[in-house]
């Protein structure tokens, strides 16, 4: 079968949507399929340009594709006769981001305009596809919320974990991400400052705004958290990231309001260490079970404290969570035998 992957394209920007594009993409040649992926370059500033890439999108045809799979906002406007969805988010900030910090529309005329007009071209569009995945509950919800449809979450597994191994539990936390506001790791640096154990702190990633990792950098300097908390400003490679993952005591994930658990967790886990996450990560919580396989903290930097010396203080409840949360994904058949069944058949 011929499969076209549909998913938008900003420049020197990655994340979890753009790694699962490119998976599938690559899985689906694996299992024997002629997969292309197609990405959709996409701006939002000036707010204009969101009409213009959702009309671009429009515009787009597919000739000698069998099949479409599309992502997100806007490429799963490409119009296609059988085509898929696996919904990772959609333009947020005309839905549940609108009003907040995060809202990025204006609340004027315009951007009233632009909100309504994404509303309306979203119940086309994924009210026409042939299938329609989430890779949440939480996005599920949201989009039976703002827009009145149904879906199915599946969920997304990591690409690639033969390579994520655990060595020992050792004496830090682990927080991998891209440094965004939204992923709040200043609260995990901050945390650094109540806990009581002899409990390190290791942030990797790169920044997505210089005012960003200045944020994390001022915390650490003012609370001379130097020796307590090791900043890796980069993107680190895969098989650092495992290495780190391996010797760490537990990983921290605390994004706010996520549509899904995130790739990190699903690292974590397959090294067998448990997670951190906070009551408004949003989908963290189909893995991140308080107690069971981590703990789930209210977005405070003493609860975030409290948490962490509780992984130090007992070891052995530490491998344990760290091992259910392993078993966990195995029980929500989280694997990419189970994606491409559901695409293919």
């Amino acid at each position: 079968m011929k499969i076209a992957v549909l998913n938008n394209c900003v420049p020197y920007v990655w994340g979890g949507a753009e790694h699962l594009a490119q998976a599938l993409t690559e899985k689906l040649n694996e299992y024997g399929h002629e997969a292309m992926l197609f990405r959709m370059p996409f701006r939002w500033q000036p707010p204009g340009k969101v009409v213009e890439s959702m009309l671009a999108c429009r515009l787009m045809r597919l000739p000698n594709v069998d099949r479409a799979i599309a992502f997100k906002f806007p490429a799963y406007y490409i119009p296609h006769e059988d085509k898929r969805i696996w919904l990772v988010h959609q333009f947020r900030q005309a839905y549940d981001l609108w009003g907040t910090e995060f809202q990025d529309l204006p609340d004027t005329v315009e951007g009233r305009q632009i909100r309504a007009a994404i509303m309306r071209s979203d119940n086309l569009s994924l009210g026409q596809a042939q299938r329609l995945y989430t890779n949440s509950g939480v996005t599920s919800a949201r989009l039976k919320k703002f827009n009145g449809i149904d879906s199915e979450v599946l969920y997304p597994p990591l690409f690639e974990s033969s390579h994520f191994h655990c060595v020992e539990y050792g004496d830090y936390i682990f927080y991998p991400s891209r440094v965004t506001a939204s992923k709040r790791q200043h609260l995990v640096v901050e945390s650094m400052k109540y806990v009581t154990t002899p409990v390190r702190l290791v942030v990797a990633g790169k920044e997505e705004a210089p005012a960003d990792l200045e944020k994390i950098k001022r915390i650490i300097r003012e609370n001379r958290l130097e020796e307590r908390v090791t900043l890796i400003a980069r993107f680190i490679t895969e098989q650092e990231k495992a290495e780190l993952f391996s010797r760490a005591l537990g990983c921290a994930y605390i994004p706010y309001d996520e549509d899904s658990y995130g790739y990190v967790t699903l690292e974590s886990f397959h090294a067998r260490k448990p997670v951190i996450t906070c009551t408004d990560s949003g989908g963290t919580d189909v893995v991140v079970k308080d107690g069971k396989t981590g703990f789930v903290v209210p977005p405070d930097p003493k609860a975030i404290a409290e948490a962490i010396d509780r992984f130090y203080a007992d070891r052995r409840s530490t491998q344990a969570m760290g091992e259910a949360g392993f078993e966990l994904m195995q029980t929500l058949r989280i694997s990419w035998e189970h994606v491409i069944e559901c695409f293919t058949r």
